[in-house]
């Protein structure tokens, strides 16, 4: 049996296929408090150009827009990338596109870059590489703001412990907030 590339863009397009919000990203307990404890680590502060990619269907983004001026938003799934845009259309301050976080090429233009929920789909080398780029892109006072669920799963490549211990670990990242609720972990970090 072969084992699926669960960091493909084909695994993830399979899921969206079957089913459109496969996470219950709009009504989940979870989530809803996943989303609220995300708004609540960014309270006080207002940004410019946000970015998130892995946005999936688009429920964090619409709320992301109350305190950012414009945000780029992003997944690899076609399908999903379909139900954000029309779950954001009323809104003129976001921009959605198929692409990965690979696939981003200049990290420098924005503010805030929320990762949430995507970087255990990541093998740690990959996912160190990838947020090294990112980070040495941002500019000096931005905000990474990272959320990640404490559980397991046979689709992540490692832990989100592990995701975020690899983000603490770069020398250009000052933690400024911390977070373990009972089933995620929530860390704001910025580049110094």
């Amino acid at each position: 049996m072969t084992i699926p590339d669960t960091s493909s863009a084909a695994f993830f397009e399979a899921i969206y296929q079957r089913e459109s919000d496969p996470w219950n990203f709009r009504q989940s307990p979870y989530e809803c408090a996943r989303y609220v404890a995300i708004l609540n680590a960014l309270r006080g502060r207002h940004y410019h150009r946000a970015f998130e990619p892995g946005c999936s269907i688009g429920v964090l983004t619409v709320r992301l827009a109350s305190i950012c001026d414009e945000i780029e938003a992003s997944d690899f799934s076609p399908t999903a990338v379909k139900e954000a845009r029309e779950h954001c259309e009323k809104l003129s301050k976001v921009r959605i596109r198929c692409c990965s976080l690979s696939e981003q090429k200049d990290f420098g233009r924005f503010d805030l870059v929320i990762l949430s929920e995507i970087g255990y789909y990541f093998c740690a080398p990959d996912w160190r590489e990838l947020t090294e780029r990112c980070v040495s892109m941002m500019g000096r006072g931005s905000t990474l703001l990272a959320a990640h669920w404490l559980g397991k799963s046979a689709d992540h490549q490692m832990s989100g412990d592990e995701v975020h211990n690899i983000l603490a670990s770069n020398a250009n990242l000052r933690l400024e907030r911390s977070e373990r609720h009972e089933f995620f972990r929530i860390d704001r970090w910025m580049r110094s």
